[in-house]
């Protein structure tokens, strides 16, 4: 590895370093706050459960001199929703329902399946033990304890238990601008008509899905020619429009790769070339009018390689968490690995991080087995589209046998 190629840790620490947290709010309504990051910490008002309530359906009974040879008569019948009129007397047992409260002296729930009842009488057929399938008062959540910490990913789980303290609406960072452009001659756009030395642009509908994912809301800048006036203003009009600029193409080394160089002239560039395979031309960097205004008027930027298995790689790995960092999300994790058995030998050139398009599937004993594709070019989408997992090879692994364990990033769970 070249010592001015950072590591994916490296890069990715500064990536995150270099995100800063948008500040300001808004409240929403639960239906719209979906993948919304919480802006404050959100504290439980009411008690879950609000009162003792049945775990069955069955019978509530107090376990006080109870016997199987004794039957009990049948005090009455409560069901979700509401409660017993008088607490439980001596030698009787109130019919009780799922999630019903369970009436004073009582202390357990016998399942109907333990009991047998004649006309207005219960045979008690299996004795229970004093609390027996009953959920007790604030058994889930007590009033007063924080239900959902300030930088939360709400998701459905989330919602469903805020809906439950009785709340509509919530506190949630704003969303996120993000602007996508692709830069080249080369490109045509799809739907329109190409010249013979041209191929059509597909970068940013898949750099568009991939960022669409963590709901905010993109601008698309469309395509640009590789021309340092055109780039030029194209990235000055971002500036303070998005708080992120994610490009494809222009970071590399060719004579009209003029990306890098636009981007230090508005602002700077913090690193270039990450030692990983593909991916390796990915910049970060940003963009400001001016020192006065360096504060308000800065826009993070993000440059992907021009290759698209690169560009959907890097988007994955470097620009995805830069964005849920901003979104105002705490403890942005790495994406979930797993281990899987190689079914085929490798050899290639240690030095980077590769991470090789590859088909993984279940064995019968309860493993998995990984196999990579022949073809891994950086250029070749389908090894993204017939995969459904990277496997993943480490910078000091140069040769693997069938039978290794490697690591491998499955694409859906």
């Amino acid at each position: 590895m070249s010592a001015s190629w950072l590591s994916l840790e490296s890069a990715l620490d500064k990536a995150l370093s270099a995100a800063h947290t948008v500040t300001e709010c808004e409240t929403v309504s639960l239906f719209s706050a979906n993948n919304r990051i919480v802006a404050t910490d959100i504290v439980a008002t009411l008690d879950v459960p609000p009162w003792d309530n049945s775990a069955m359906d069955g019978y509530a009974v107090n376990t006080a001199g109870l016997s199987t040879s004794s039957p009990l008569e049948v005090q009455g019948t409560i069901t979700a929703g509401m409660a017993a009129d008088t607490p439980l007397s001596p030698n009787r047992a109130f019919k009780i329902m799922t999630g019903a409260p369970v009436p004073p002296n009582a202390d357990a729930v016998v399942m109907v399946e333990n009991t047998e009842q004649r006309e207005n009488k219960v045979i008690i057929k299996s004795l229970p033990t004093s609390g027996e399938n009953i959920r007790l008062k604030a058994n889930d959540i007590s009033a007063g304890e924080v239900l959902i910490a300030k930088g939360t990913r709400l998701n459905a789980e989330h919602l469903m238990l805020l809906s439950s303290q009785g709340l509509d609406k919530v506190s949630v960072y704003r969303k996120l601008k993000v602007g996508v452009v692709a830069t080249g001659s080369e490109l045509a756009q799809p739907g329109d008509n190409r010249s013979s030395t041209q191929i059509f642009e597909s970068n940013r509908v898949g750099v568009c899905a991939i960022l669409g994912n963590e709901n905010l809301d993109i601008v698309d800048f469309g395509i640009v020619e590789d021309d340092k006036d055109s780039l030029q203003q194209l990235f000055e009009s971002a500036i303070g429009q998005v708080d992120i600029m994610v490009s494809s193409g222009g970071v590399s080394v060719g004579d009209a790769d003029y990306v890098k160089e636009i981007i230090n002239r508005l602002g700077g560039v913090d690193f270039w070339k990450v030692a990983i395979k593909p991916g390796k031309p990915f910049a970060l960097g940003y963009l400001q009018q001016s020192d006065a205004q360096k504060n308000s008027q800065r826009t993070l930027f993000c440059g992907l390689p021009g290759n698209p298995v690169s560009s959907f790689v890097t988007a994955k790995l470097l620009v995805v968490p830069v964005i849920r960092k901003m979104q105002g999300q705490v403890n942005v994790s790495a994406p979930l690995t797993m281990n899987a058995t190689l079914t085929h030998p490798i050899k290639r050139r240690a030095g980077r991080r590769d991470f090789q398009r590859a088909t993984m599937h279940k064995m019968a004993d309860g493993g998995y087995e990984v196999t990579p594709f022949k073809t891994q070019s950086s250029g070749v989408m389908t090894s993204i589209t017939s995969a459904n997992c990277f496997m993943i090879l480490h910078e000091d692994v140069s040769q693997l046998d069938a039978g290794d364990t490697v690591p491998v990033m499955p694409f859906t769970l």
